[in-house]
């Protein structure tokens, strides 16, 4: 399935939020809000990889694993930092990580390019300016844009470039090989 708002919001978030005791009317609005957020973020964000293997031109098709337990922490982080932390937090936080995480791997998937390395392996990350903007955009298009809707959306944000900003991941390189060895940088993005 495509990395789009509508999936990643009904298949994952609102389940997810759902499962943490979330059952008010607005939480299919909210989830679908962080859904628009997150998707708009990963697809502005630039791929990068340090890549080593054998000489040629390769390519990695690879989903987006984003430990659990990682954003899990930066949520909190992002939560306390607009001081939202109160009884029902944890909950959110945890509907949240599950929800998105999950969503990531099902449907994100990391196209990189390598002009260097045919086969081998490389380590991605992501790259990118901060994912504030996107969760604001996809609250605000959801008419969410309350002080509260502002600063649950920024918290959410906060939490993405924390994740992110630490954030790599081991990917192989599939293509044409040789056999003398090679290095580089693979370039791509989150389809």
């Amino acid at each position: 399935m495509p990395l789009v708002s509508p999936i990643m919001a009904a298949g994952f978030i609102a389940p997810n939020l759902l499962a943490t005791g979330q059952i008010g009317q607005a939480m299919p609005k909210f989830a679908m809000a962080v859904s628009l957020g997150v998707v708009d973020y990963l697809s502005s964000a630039k791929v990068v990889s340090v890549d080593t293997g054998t000489l040629g031109v390769g390519t990695t098709i690879f989903p987006l694993i984003v430990p659990q337990p990682v954003l899990l922490a930066a949520l909190f982080s992002g939560f306390g930092s607009m001081g939202l932390l109160g009884p029902m937090a944890p909950l959110v936080i945890v509907g949240l990580a599950n929800g998105i995480t999950v969503g990531c791997a099902a449907l994100a998937l990391l196209k990189i390019n390598h002009p260097t390395v045919g086969v081998g392996a490389g380590v991605a990350r992501l790259v990118g300016g901060s994912a504030v903007p996107a969760m604001l955009d996809g609250f605000d298009n959801m008419d969410m844009s309350t002080d509260g809707s502002k600063k649950m959306a920024t918290a959410i944000g906060i939490a993405l470039d924390i994740t992110f900003a630490a954030f790599f991941e081991p990917v192989p390189i599939v293509g044409s090989g040789s056999p003398v060895p090679s290095g580089g940088v693979g370039f791509g993005s989150v389809i």
